[in-house]
């Protein structure tokens, strides 16, 4: 609110700085075409910085506790670029900005032997890559994988036990890749239990998936389904739909698939798929918002889906995935 002020006070001053000439030119009270040129000049610059303002401020609303524990390992990253493994000794520092509550930040290397675990220090030294979450999800791996990327960063959901509890809640995991100043590469990471799913997890997720349908077809649909990727998360799975309306794939609603899905209405009567698939076609991508039971609920609840246009064997198909704002 106070950049929206500043700016709107900075605009005003310069308007009336530019319409003083005016003012003093005999009482005229047109302004010269130039003039005019300049005075909109300031107003459409004005405009563009309240937009950019406006849609940062809705992104950090939408997604601020990604965000926020994005920054959070970033700042880790850089440590580790500065002092190295001193940087570790910090980490484990409770009180500090680095270890708070169930927030902390652990240090992996490249293969997976854990260099940083401030809830159990025991526990440093271990290899683990070979662990595992409830469900068998290869977290180690999944880590390592996701370091290793070309991106060399990005998010992990699994479930785990918060520290001193053995009940595992739903976990949310930012990593990326840090080098030191000696050269050797880390892999530093930090997660939240139970974070609502932000629209930038079903938009990397329906991205994910799409890369893999088109270079798998069909075959993708069995990893898509399988509790032990990357592709279901709490309530949010993928679906996929052909250009004519039938189901291919809905990993939570599984008697859909093969039905022609093309005239299903939401409960406010509006043709939903087929909203789907205009987006799809004539955008490429975009969110739709729509009425409709979370798995295993009958009870309406809001949707938000991410479809994003897809090509198996030349014909066009659509990937969505969706959270429930409710």
């Amino acid at each position: 609110m106070k950049k929206i002020l500043i700016i709107v006070f900075a605009v005003l001053l310069n308007i009336l700085f530019l319409s003083l000439p005016v003012v003093a030119q005999e009482g005229k009270l047109e302004a010269s075409s130039a003039q005019d040129m300049m005075i909109n000049n300031e107003v459409e610059t004005a405009a563009s910085m309240l937009q950019t303002i406006y849609a940062k401020d809705a992104e950090l609303k939408e997604n601020g506790s990604a965000i926020e524990l994005e920054q959070f390992v970033e700042r880790g990253v850089d440590l580790i670029a500065k002092k190295g493994e001193k940087a570790f000794g910090f980490f484990r520092e409770k009180g500090t900005q680095w270890l708070q509550a169930d927030r902390y930040l652990f240090v992996w290397d490249m293969n997976g032997l854990r260099y940083v675990y401030p809830p159990n220090r025991k526990g440093e030294g271990e290899n683990v890559r070979d662990i595992k979450d409830i469900d068998g999800k290869p977290i180690g791996e999944l880590i390592i994988n996701t370091a290793s990327s070309k991106e060399g960063e990005g998010w992990l959901f699994y479930r785990w036990p918060k520290p001193d509890q053995s009940v595992p809640d739903w976990k949310s995991t930012y990593v990326m890749k840090a080098k030191s100043p000696s050269g050797k590469e880390f892999i530093i990471g930090s997660g939240a239990y139970d974070m609502p799913v932000q629209r930038s997890f079903v938009k990397n997720v329906v991205e994910d998936a799409v890369q893999l349908i088109e270079q798998r077809g069909v075959k993708a649909f069995d990893i898509l389904r399988d509790r032990k990727s990357q592709y279901i998360y709490q309530d949010t799975y993928v679906f996929v739909i052909a250009d004519n309306g039938v189901e291919l794939l809905n990993v939570a609603f599984s008697k859909l698939e093969g039905k022609n899905v093309i005239d299903y209405k939401d409960t406010d009567g509006n043709y939903f798929v087929r909203e789907f698939i205009d987006v799809a076609k004539n955008k490429g991508h975009g969110w739709v918002d729509y009425p409709w039971p979370k798995p295993g609920d009958v009870g309406k609840s809001q949707k938000s889906t991410y479809v994003r246009k897809a090509m198996i064997d030349g014909k066009m198909v659509v990937v969505c995935a969706g959270l429930y704002k409710d």
